[in-house]
């Protein structure tokens, strides 16, 4: 029996039917008057929660909710809101870093844009502080951005740009300095640095060159300041309804980010991917465990994620027929196919689960030809391999994929930058995630960030699909796939999101009701009251209790 199971059937007398059971057994909290929805297709909406100790006990009216209160229960009027389980983003990055001012910039700043930025933050920010700036295609694209452009316009600054898409970065001098990479420095598998004519490192660093880099960059970030990162990040979250996040340890490793995170002690769920920076880092650097695999009680540090191709916006997405705006590249694979056959190898050999980042189709064809290869279908259906994004998935990939038990973990602010999709996939855009398809083939769907945190932002665009409206889900389905859905991406669906009795109490009273709101207001919302673990652990300061 599982353990969602045993507390339902332990509390039972807890429910709100049997509510001369309230005095010592009392619920500790309850939410009344709400449109909650639960998740549950036996019961998918309510109008109270009650929870008792880290548990939901019940689910039911706000009469039952009332009648079933002890003397100690501490009760919360939603005043009709709605309250969702909480969001659980399936696919985050937390940047570590030293001290740092951030440029201003817009989403796709021209070279005039970055220099007068630059200019302006070298000249306020005191020094030996690092600049760093989003960048987008404009930027990237322009062959005189190189360390030498901005050396030229912060000559004693370690300055630091980056891909929106975290595929590309460039470096300035004293940047590459603090990174300890020097014209001697060879590729990695996978990655490549930039050289000029002399064959000296141009500061641009593409793929894996990109996220060694970063790795040392916040390994030598004060353990402080990661601290206090991770605790704004967990404050941010809270505000948005997420109750938990899995992690990609893109920049600070496993090893080193848990310390921090106990230290920090957040009050959301973290569960924690390690990522390797090479294939042999299997066995080394962040892949095979460090630590026990629940460090905390609110620490999971499980799974290995690698990364197979970029994204179409730098043209590093691996397809398998020519981008339309340049036909001599398809992109490109960081492993080849002995490499990724190790990986999945790995995956198949031990509990820890396999996460691979694919979004070109031939990158997706690689992966789900490598699990083919190596493994059984029944024993890879209990292991939830993971597709990270998967936006061109096709249609016969999806029906290997749910034959593979392949859970494919999407982002629906990949569609910030439509216009830019739309250069460099021409008639293919339409195909670009196509999320109503997978769910009506039966993929497992998760949904995360993979960049601005807020679910409501990315509830928003799933649920337009701004590319293809045909491929839009219901904001049912958005909420599904960022609650339970991304639960059952880590494994995790039998304790939480969803409400019932038995699961985890965590949840969100949110601020304006999220089913029935109109489409432009969507990423105006927030969490007015969240919990986690029965423990409100923010509010707004709206509802009386």
């Amino acid at each position: 029996m599982s353990v969602s199971r045993c507390l339902a059937a332990a509390l039972a007398c807890l429910g709100f039917a049997l509510a001369g059971c309230a005095g010592p057994v009392a619920p500790d909290l309850v939410i009344t008057h709400a449109r909650v929805f639960t998740n549950d297709p036996a019961r998918p909406w309510a109008e109270a929660v009650a929870m008792k100790g880290e548990r939901v006990v019940a689910v039911g009216t706000t009469t039952e909710a009332l009648a079933a209160k002890g003397p100690s229960t501490r009760v919360v009027d939603a005043g009709g809101r709605v309250v969702v389980p909480g969001f659980n983003d399936a696919h985050v990055h937390v940047e570590v870093a030293p001290e740092t001012v951030t440029l201003t910039l817009g989403q796709d700043p021209s070279l005039d844009a970055l220099a007068d930025a630059i200019a302006t933050a070298d000249r306020t920010a005191a020094p030996g502080v690092l600049l760093r700036g989003s960048i987008g295609p404009a930027a990237w694209e322009d062959p005189r951005l190189t360390r030498a452009w901005l050396d030229a316009r912060a000559p004693s600054r370690s300055v630091w740009l980056q891909m929106w898409t975290g595929h590309g970065d460039v470096l300035s001098s004293a940047a590459l300095t603090l990174v300890g990479l020097d014209d001697a420095v060879k590729d990695p598998v996978g990655g490549r640095h930039g050289r000029d004519a002399a064959g000296r490192l141009d500061g641009r660093l593409e793929e894996y060159a990109a996220y060694i880099a970063s790795r040392r960059l916040a390994e030598g970030t004060p353990p402080a300041r990661a601290v206090a990162i991770y605790k704004a990040f967990a404050g941010e979250a809270v505000r948005l309804g997420i109750t938990s996040v899995q992690l990609m340890s893109t920049g600070l490793p496993a090893r080193a980010s848990v310390p921090r995170l106990l230290e920090a002690a957040t009050p959301i769920r973290w569960r924690i991917f390690r990522l390797p920076t090479t294939a042999a880092g299997a066995e080394t650097e962040d892949g095979r465990p460090h630590l026990p695999p629940q460090p905390g009680p609110r620490l999971d540090v499980r799974g290995t994620k690698w990364i197979l191709d970029g994204t179409p916006i730098e043209r590093l997405a691996a397809l398998s027929a020519p981008y339309a705006d340049r036909p001599a590249e398809r992109g490109r694979m960081n492993l080849d196919t002995t490499g990724l056959e190790t990986v999945v190898r790995e995956g198949y050999g031990t509990e820890n689960q396999l996460a691979v980042h694919a979004v070109g189709d031939a990158a997706i064809e690689a992966y789900l030809a490598a699990l083919e290869r190596v493994g059984a279908a029944a024993v890879w259906q209990r292991k939830r391999p993971r597709l990270e994004h998967g936006d061109m998935i096709t249609a016969s990939q999806m029906a290997r994929a749910r034959a593979l038990g392949v859970v494919v973990v999407q982002n629906p602010a990949h569609f910030l930058d439509r216009d830019t999709f739309a250069a460099r996939l021409g008639g293919r855009l339409g195909a670009f995630q196509p999320l109503a398809s997978m769910l009506a083939a039966g993929v497992p769907l998760a949904l995360g960030s993979d960049g601005p945190l807020s679910p409501f932002l990315n509830i928003a665009f799933a649920t337009s699909h701004p590319v293809h409206p045909g491929e839009a889900l219901t904001r049912e389905q958005a909420v599904a796939a960022y609650t339970r859905g991304a639960a059952f991406a880590e494994s995790t669906e039998r304790e939480k999101g969803w409400l019932a009795p038995g699961t985890l109490a965590d949840l969100a009273v949110l601020s304006d009701d999220l089913f029935t709101v109109p489409a432009e207001r969507l990423p105006g919302l927030s969490s007015v009251l969240t919990v986690v673990g029965g423990t409100i652990v923010y509010d707004a300061g709206v509802l009386p209790h």
